[in-house]
């Protein structure tokens, strides 16, 4: 589907912030665009899919970054315009391109800018972060990929001819980078978005990254059939992951995080199955309930291995 093509654009209002999850639930979003070329630091590509294959509200509780970025954002955006003489307002509606499927939230309007209206997108960054993950060559700055692909992103959604990244360093220096359109860049996004809808709608799922989709896979595969039983005695694999799983779990020093890319890769094999029986092993991963343990416990998946007993 080709850029150039006259695209349907909306705006929509929102009362709380459930309704803009919602709202977002049914598109990639600017900050999501990342994940469709696994560049993004927050969701994967195998994670995002699965999100959107059910429509999906993630609502992440905050870190104090984000909540202190959330807080300062109106501030920054006001000490940018005061030096750089512009008037900005906040973009407050949630838009989309529902051909697309697109959708992008944004910080500020730059008002009757020299070349009309354009974009302020506002991040708060700590100056060893700005050292370690943004590019400084000379004169030039280069935001991370994942911030330059939900600019690019959000110039496509909004129509507009231009975007600022607008950065308050170390809580005293202000950067500012000017982005225009990248037709290139923007073209990929909407090819790579239409291509991660097919696939949605042919039921094909991105491979996981095992490193970095234990953790999801886990929430993915929380849900049981109770009583169900699955015999496993014959697949090689599953047999392989629990003499592997058994291995780094009794080390001394056991590898959590290799013992959790196992465990993902055995919830995939018994998927909703309550218990799996091998030829010298059983795997029980039934439900424990929600309780009351000096605090409440959501349920969860319990997930044990146990060797059969020879006589």
């Amino acid at each position: 589907m080709s850029t150039a093509t006259a695209l349907k654009r909306q705006a929509l209002d929102y009362e709380t912030i459930k309704d803009w999850h919602l709202l977002r639930a049914h598109d990639i979003t600017s900050t999501e665009s990342a994940a469709l070329f696994g560049l993004s630091p927050y969701v994967t590509p195998f994670e995002l899919w699965h999100r959107k294959k059910t429509a999906q509200v993630v609502e992440a509780e905050p870190n104090e970054r984000v909540k202190w970025g959330a807080r300062l954002q109106d501030s920054i955006a006001a000490g940018i315009a005061e030096d750089q003489k512009w008037t900005v307002k906040r973009r407050s509606q949630y838009e989309r391109l529902p051909e697309l499927r697109l959708g992008a939230s944004f910080d500020f309007t730059i008002m009757g800018g020299k070349e009309g209206d354009g974009l302020l997108e506002v991040k708060n960054v700590d100056s060893l972060v700005l050292r370690d993950e943004w590019i400084i060559e000379d004169d030039e700055i280069e935001a991370p990929p994942h911030i330059e692909m939900q600019v690019q992103h959000q110039l496509l959604v909004s129509g507009l001819s231009y975007a600022y990244i607008g950065a308050l360093v170390g809580g005293n220096r202000a950067v500012l980078i000017k982005r225009e359109p990248a037709p290139t860049v923007i073209q990929s996004i909407v090819t790579r978005a239409d291509d991660f809808w097919k696939s949605i709608a042919k039921g094909v799922a991105p491979k996981p990254d095992f490193s970095k989709d234990s953790a999801f896979i886990a929430k993915l595969y929380q849900n049981v059939r109770p009583g169900s039983v699955i015999n496993v005695a014959e697949d090689q694999e599953v047999a392989d992951l629990v003499a592997s799983y058994k291995r780094l779990k009794g080390a001394i020093a056991a590898d959590d995080a290799a013992c959790d890319e196992v465990k993902a890769k055995l919830l995939i094999k018994i998927g909703d199955a309550e218990k799996a029986i091998g030829k010298d092993f059983s795997i029980s991963a039934g439900t424990v309930k929600a309780g009351h343990v000096e605090y409440d416990r959501a349920a969860y998946r319990m997930f044990r291995v146990n060797s059969k007993k020879t006589k």
